[in-house]
C-alpha cells in the first residue's frame, strides 16, 4: 500500500492547496488508494488524472469534479506588498511549503522559487496585502500536453519534487512541535506530590544508596579475605538499576 501511495503522490503537483478537501497532496494519495476518487486535484487538472488512471488502471474521467474547482491556465505564486505588511506571521503559519520568511513585526516576503500558489496564505492575512500574480512559466504540470518542451516539463516535475521535500519536512517538524507541546502539558498537569509523598522518595533513594554502598564493601572484603564473592557479584547489577530507578522518581518529582 506504502509503494502505492508513493507512486500516486509523485503524480500530483504537490501544491498542497488543501482543494481536494485533504490537508496536502500526500493524504490526497493516501485517499485514492483507498478508493477515494481520482480527479479531485484542482491545479493537476485533466492530465494528472489522466497520469493517475493509467497508474491505476482504471477509465480517466473527463476533467476535475466541478464541486472542487477549476484548473488555472497559468502557474500564480503569492505576493505580499511589503510597504503595507504589518508582520503578524500569520502568512507563514498557514504556507504548507514554507515559502515565506519573516519575522514578528517585520516584514514578510514570499520565496517565489518555493512558493505552490496554493492561495492558502491569503485568506489569514488580517490586512488584506497579499496577491496571487502570475508566476513563473513553467506547466502546471510535467503531464501536461506534448506542445510543451521537454525542459519545461522537468521543471515542473522538479519544482513539484522540492516542494514535496518543503511540505514533508513542515509536517515532520509541526509533528515533533505538537508532540513536545503535549508532553509539556501532560508534565503541567501532573499532580503535585506532597511534602510526605516527596520524602518517601528521598528515603527510598537513600536506602538504595545505602544498600549498594554496603554490598560494596562486603565485595571489597570478601575479596580481601580470598573468599568467594560471586553470589555478591551478581548481585551489584540488580542493586544499582534499584539505585538509578529511586533517583530517576526523585528526579521527576523535582522537575
Amino acid at each position: 500500500m506504502v509503494d502505492l501511495i508513493d507512486q500516486i503522490d509523485a503524480l500530483l503537483p504537490q501544491t498542497q492547496c488543501g482543494l481536494c478537501k485533504t490537508p496536502g497532496c500526500r493524504p490526497y494519495a493516501e485517499q485514492i488508494a483507498q478508493g477515494q476518487a481520482i480527479n479531485h486535484c484542482v491545479p493537476g487538472g485533466t492530465p494528472t488524472i489522466q497520469a493517475i488512471a493509467k497508474l491505476l488502471q482504471v477509465s480517466a474521467p473527463e476533467q476535475v469534479d466541478p464541486e472542487y474547482g477549476i484548473t488555472p491556465t497559468h502557474r500564480l505564486v503569492a505576493f505580499i506588498r511589503e510597504d503595507e505588511c504589518i508582520g503578524c506571521t500569520k502568512c507563514i503559519q498557514a504556507c504548507p511549503v514554507d515559502a515565506i520568511v519573516g519575522a514578528a513585526k517585520l516584514m514578510h516576503t514570499v520565496l517565489i522559487e518555493e512558493c505552490t500558489g496554493c492561495n492558502l496564505c491569503v485568506a489569514p492575512c488580517p490586512v488584506d496585502c497579499i496577491d496571487l500574480v502570475p508566476g513563473p512559466d513553467i506547466p502546471l504540470t510535467w503531464h501536461a500536453p506534448q506542445s510543451e518542451s521537454a525542459a519545461a516539463l522537468q521543471q515542473a516535475k522538479d519544482r513539484a519534487d522540492k516542494a514535496r521535500q518543503r511540505f514533508l519536512a513542515r509536517s515532520s517538524r509541526l509533528a515533533r512541535a505538537a508532540e513536545a507541546a503535549a508532553k509539556r502539558k501532560a508534565e503541567k498537569a501532573k499532580p503535585a506530590l506532597t511534602d510526605a509523598e516527596r520524602s518517601a522518595l528521598m528515603v527510598a533513594a537513600a536506602m538504595a544508596r545505602s544498600q549498594l554502598k554496603k554490598a560494596e564493601k562486603q565485595l571489597i572484603a570478601l575479596q580481601a579475605r580470598g573468599e568467594n564473592s560471586e553470589q555478591l557479584l551478581a548481585q551489584l547489577p540488580e542493586l544499582r538499576a534499584a539505585v538509578d530507578a529511586a533517583q530517576a522518581a526523585l528526579d521527576s518529582a523535582n522537575a
